[in-house]
């Protein structure tokens, strides 16, 4: 976890914008339009997030290993195309306005690039500069073994890493007025995070001591754990299965 108060909320929600998008693709196998291409490639859950994990665990070690590849991709490509566009003047007619234009195309490609590798930079956490991202690895891997002890149960979990982190975040940065001792959340995160998942399981058919139990539960996880996105899809898909949901 992170001390939310302490990062700019715009930074945050376009972190837990992208971890929605994550979550949503470890939700892949059980949502009804994925239905036909897994069959089809005969492509269970299990081998799928194994899949996830190498991929996963491979970007985190060249980010370990090579911490400057993006900027030096970026570099790499920007020289491709001033060369590219070079090579068109050459060939074309020497027309100032078309000389320009060019340049100037070649020019605002350049600022947007730096532009969003500036959002990248800001978006990144310091461990994560040193240590890679091993928010990415971790919650791959936490699925995995959550899919593996608890097999569909782990749609709860994956549920609650998609709904119970981003809400606690979000609403810590800019709500968050009452620290939680020990923890790096507020009471008005957790609160909201619980709420809004209680709500969700609620609309799941799920009856109301075990939504209340199962909602608990992912917030727990996401205030107390070490590293939530391994723990809050293993002790949500956890709590799903002993209530046997």
């Amino acid at each position: 976890m992170i001390e939310y108060r302490l990062v700019e909320p715009k930074i945050i929600a376009y972190r837990k914008l992208l971890h929605i998008v994550f979550c949503i693709g470890l939700l892949l196998p059980y949502l009804p339009i994925s239905d036909n291409i897994f069959l089809k490639n005969n492509l269970s859950p299990s081998v799928y997030y194994s899949i996830l994990a190498a991929i996963a665990t491979t970007i985190n070690a060249i980010q370990i290993k090579r911490p400057l590849i993006r900027i030096e991709l970026k570099n790499m490509l920007q020289e491709k195309r001033r060369k590219i566009i070079e090579d068109l003047l050459k060939i074309l007619p020497a027309d100032e306005s078309l000389i320009s234009k060019s340049l100037e195309y070649e020019e605002k490609i350049r600022k947007l690039e730096d532009h969003f590798n500036d959002y990248i930079d800001r978006m990144e956490r310091s461990y994560e500069r040193i240590g890679g991202y091993i928010g990415i690895t971790h919650g791959v891997v936490g699925v995995l073994i959550s899919n593996v002890l608890f097999e569909n149960y782990v749609v709860y979990g994956i549920l609650a890493l998609m709904i119970v982190d981003p809400t606690a975040a979000v609403f810590g940065a800019t709500l968050g007025r009452h620290p939680i001792p020990k923890t790096n959340g507020t009471i008005e995160g957790s609160i909201a995070a619980f709420i809004l998942f209680f709500l969700l399981s609620l609309l799941l058919s799920i009856d109301l001591p075990s939504a209340f139990m199962l909602s608990l539960t992912a917030t727990l996880a996401e205030l107390l754990s070490v590293e939530d996105n391994l723990v809050i899809p293993l002790a949500t898909s956890a709590a799903a299965y002993i209530l046997q949901l």
